[in-house]
Protein backbone atom coordinates (compact mmCIF):
# COMPACT_ATOMS: atom_id res chain seq x y z
CA UNK A 1 0.00 0.00 0.00
CA UNK A 2 2.76 2.30 0.85
CA UNK A 3 4.54 1.92 -2.03
CA UNK A 4 1.11 2.62 -4.25
CA UNK A 5 1.09 6.09 -2.49
CA UNK A 6 5.09 6.53 -3.23
CA UNK A 7 4.90 6.16 -6.96
CA UNK A 8 1.44 7.92 -7.62
CA UNK A 9 2.97 10.99 -5.63
CA UNK A 10 6.25 10.62 -7.27
CA UNK A 11 4.04 10.10 -10.93
CA UNK A 12 2.18 14.14 -9.71
CA UNK A 13 5.73 15.09 -8.72
CA UNK A 14 7.59 14.10 -12.14
CA UNK A 15 5.24 14.28 -14.13
CA UNK A 16 1.80 15.73 -13.90
CA UNK A 17 3.21 18.95 -11.77
CA UNK A 18 5.60 20.16 -14.82
CA UNK A 19 3.01 19.41 -17.49
CA UNK A 20 0.58 21.53 -15.43
CA UNK A 21 2.82 24.28 -14.66
CA UNK A 22 4.00 24.48 -18.33
CA UNK A 23 0.26 24.83 -19.29
CA UNK A 24 -0.27 27.40 -16.57
CA UNK A 25 2.96 29.43 -17.96
CA UNK A 26 1.36 29.34 -21.80
CA UNK A 27 -1.73 30.45 -20.56
CA UNK A 28 -0.61 32.96 -18.67
CA UNK A 29 1.77 33.94 -21.57
CA UNK A 30 -1.11 33.74 -24.04
CA UNK A 31 -3.66 35.90 -22.21
CA UNK A 32 -1.06 38.91 -21.38
CA UNK A 33 -0.31 38.91 -25.06
CA UNK A 34 -3.59 39.03 -26.59
CA UNK A 35 -4.64 41.52 -23.87
CA UNK A 36 -1.90 43.66 -24.65
CA UNK A 37 -1.99 43.63 -28.10
CA UNK A 38 -5.34 44.12 -27.45
CA UNK A 39 -4.35 47.85 -25.51
CA UNK A 40 -1.21 49.27 -26.84
CA UNK A 41 -1.96 52.17 -28.89
CA UNK A 42 -2.15 51.96 -32.69
CA UNK A 43 -0.58 54.17 -35.65
CA UNK A 44 1.07 51.29 -38.10
CA UNK A 45 0.75 48.23 -35.93
CA UNK A 46 4.45 47.15 -35.34
CA UNK A 47 4.59 47.26 -32.16
CA UNK A 48 1.47 45.35 -31.71
CA UNK A 49 2.27 42.80 -33.74
CA UNK A 50 5.76 42.15 -31.80
CA UNK A 51 4.24 41.51 -29.00
CA UNK A 52 5.08 37.67 -28.04
CA UNK A 53 5.48 35.55 -24.98
CA UNK A 54 7.72 32.41 -24.70
CA UNK A 55 7.75 29.90 -21.82
CA UNK A 56 11.12 29.00 -20.17
CA UNK A 57 10.21 25.37 -18.44
CA UNK A 58 13.99 25.32 -17.16
CA UNK A 59 13.00 28.17 -15.11
CA UNK A 60 9.26 27.97 -14.56
CA UNK A 61 8.85 31.47 -15.88
CA UNK A 62 7.53 33.39 -18.94
CA UNK A 63 8.15 36.51 -20.67
CA UNK A 64 6.30 38.66 -22.61
CA UNK A 65 7.19 41.69 -24.78
CA UNK A 66 8.30 43.36 -27.69
CA UNK A 67 11.75 43.65 -28.76
CA UNK A 68 10.77 47.06 -30.59
CA UNK A 69 13.02 49.74 -29.35
CA UNK A 70 10.19 52.76 -28.53
CA UNK A 71 8.07 49.92 -26.46
CA UNK A 72 9.51 51.64 -23.20
CA UNK A 73 8.51 55.13 -24.49
CA UNK A 74 4.95 54.26 -25.18
CA UNK A 75 4.39 52.38 -21.88
CA UNK A 76 6.12 54.83 -19.38
CA UNK A 77 6.04 58.15 -21.25
CA UNK A 78 8.42 60.42 -21.93
CA UNK A 79 10.34 63.90 -20.74
CA UNK A 80 7.98 65.74 -18.22
CA UNK A 81 5.36 62.87 -18.44
CA UNK A 82 8.08 59.86 -17.09
CA UNK A 83 8.96 60.17 -13.05
CA UNK A 84 12.56 59.04 -14.38
CA UNK A 85 12.60 61.32 -17.55
CA UNK A 86 13.91 64.91 -18.79
CA UNK A 87 12.64 67.32 -16.16
CA UNK A 88 12.47 70.28 -18.78
CA UNK A 89 10.89 71.13 -22.20
CA UNK A 90 12.87 70.97 -25.00
CA UNK A 91 13.25 73.40 -28.04
CA UNK A 92 14.60 72.34 -31.27
CA UNK A 93 14.63 74.28 -35.08
CA UNK A 94 13.90 73.00 -38.27
CA UNK A 95 15.91 72.99 -41.41
CA UNK A 96 13.45 75.67 -43.22
CA UNK A 97 13.34 77.28 -39.28
CA UNK A 98 10.07 76.40 -37.93
CA UNK A 99 10.68 76.00 -34.23
CA UNK A 100 8.88 73.62 -32.05
CA UNK A 101 8.91 73.08 -27.83
CA UNK A 102 8.08 69.63 -26.58
CA UNK A 103 7.55 68.54 -23.32
CA UNK A 104 7.95 64.40 -24.10
CA UNK A 105 5.06 61.94 -25.03
CA UNK A 106 2.38 60.69 -22.37
CA UNK A 107 2.30 57.15 -20.84
CA UNK A 108 -0.14 55.09 -23.05
CA UNK A 109 0.39 51.75 -20.65
CA UNK A 110 -0.42 48.48 -22.35
CA UNK A 111 1.78 45.16 -20.78
CA UNK A 112 1.52 46.47 -17.26
CA UNK A 113 -2.46 46.69 -17.35
CA UNK A 114 -2.95 43.75 -19.26
CA UNK A 115 -0.89 41.95 -16.54
CA UNK A 116 -2.86 43.51 -13.35
CA UNK A 117 -6.24 43.15 -15.21
CA UNK A 118 -5.67 39.11 -15.43
CA UNK A 119 -3.87 38.10 -12.83
CA UNK A 120 -6.63 36.61 -10.58
CA UNK A 121 -7.89 34.69 -14.08
CA UNK A 122 -3.77 33.38 -14.00
CA UNK A 123 -4.22 32.54 -10.17
CA UNK A 124 -7.34 30.63 -10.82
CA UNK A 125 -6.39 28.50 -13.94
CA UNK A 126 -3.08 27.83 -11.56
CA UNK A 127 -5.23 26.41 -8.94
CA UNK A 128 -7.16 24.48 -10.86
CA UNK A 129 -4.60 23.24 -13.30
CA UNK A 130 -3.56 20.03 -11.39
CA UNK A 131 -7.21 19.14 -10.87
CA UNK A 132 -7.82 18.31 -14.30
CA UNK A 133 -4.87 16.37 -14.63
Amino acid sequence: MAGEVYLNLQNVIDKLLPEALSKGLEYAGQLIENEAKRKVPVDDGVLRASITHAVDNENSSVSIGTSTEYAPYVEFGTGLYNPEGRKTAWIYTTADGETYISHGQKAQPFLQPAIDENLDNIINKFENLLDKE
